[in-house]
């Protein structure tokens, strides 16, 4: 029996802790999971197998691809890509696993509020699938006094561009659209928001 060939290409995506893994000819799953720790990544191997590299923060797969994120004071990508690429390529060859059956995909909280409810569909239909293109996503964490909190994942973390991306994307969208939402704030994204 033939093995099973799998094509990897590098994209860059804005933010340069961040590097995105496309799988040419296959599909990797339907929905977004994020991993960031390693005992927390059980129900997935991939995943599990990247998070172990000493330089890998948090790991991203979504449809055809994989973002990884690397810690603050990794070597540079050139010195890093070679080891990802292999590891991808040897898992997805080797017929492995991508999930498990239980994996969390990554989504927005459920609720009977109708504002976040409009929210949640907006960002989904308008403007989480630009995040996607990047390598990465985010999800809303809450919303409370005209002030919704969103949480950044994959090549979004950290991304030096995620400050102007939520002021003249986000916030002016859903401004616009619903005039409850006064401010959006991005939780943990050592940007200023």
């Amino acid at each position: 029996m033939e093995k099973r060939r799998a094509f990897i290409e590098f994209e860059g995506v804005p933010n340069p802790q961040a590097i995105k893994l496309v799988v040419k000819n296959g599909i990797l799953t339907d929905e977004p999971y994020i991993y960031s720790d390693w005992s927390k990544a059980e129900s997935a191997p991939l995943a599990k197998k990247l998070l172990m590299l000493r330089y890998v923060d948090e790991v991203f797969i979504n449809y055809n691809y994989v973002s990884v994120l690397k810690k603050e004071d990794s070597p540079e990508w050139d010195n890093l890509l070679p080891e990802l690429r292999m590891m991808i390529q040897q898992h997805l060859e080797d017929n492995e696993p991508i999930l498990y059956l239980g994996a969390e995909k990554l989504e927005h909280p459920k609720t009977d509020d109708v504002v976040l409810g409009m929210a949640q569909e907006l960002l989904d239909k308008k403007l989480r699938p630009y995040a996607h293109e990047d390598g990465g996503d985010f999800v809303i964490e809450s919303y409370e006094d005209g002030v919704l909190n969103l949480r950044m994942h994959g090549a979004c973390k950290r991304c030096p561009y995620a400050a102007q991306t939520l002021k003249e994307g986000v916030e002016k969208l859903l401004n616009t659209a619903i005039p409850e939402i006064k401010k959006v704030v991005a939780l943990d994204n050592n940007v200023l928001s």
